[in-house]
């Protein structure tokens, strides 16, 4: 048996003004996980506007990758090289 069909059948069961409770749950939740879409669609927004400017501000543009590298090699000890 299908949820929707368990739900119905349980839902046939229960007199009118509980019929009615659970409708206005059932809205209450749509309600609310449109509120969801709508702040999760904000918030890519918002972080897609973040990520646009710390491009536009190229923080790493005088990082000389193979030097930074090199650096971060010497600085670690190897295992069983001391």
């Amino acid at each position: 048996m299908k949820l929707n069909q368990a739900i119905q059948q349980h839902l046939e069961k229960f007199p009118l003004p509980l019929q009615s409770e659970v409708l206005d749950y059932v809205l209450y939740l749509e309600q609310k996980a449109g509120k969801q879409s709508a702040n999760d669609n904000e918030r890519r927004k918002s972080l897609a506007s973040a990520l646009e400017k710390a491009a536009a501000m190229n923080p790493f543009a005088e990082v000389d990758p193979s030097a930074w590298v090199r650096s971060q090699r010497d600085e670690r000890a190897l295992p069983g090289r001391n």
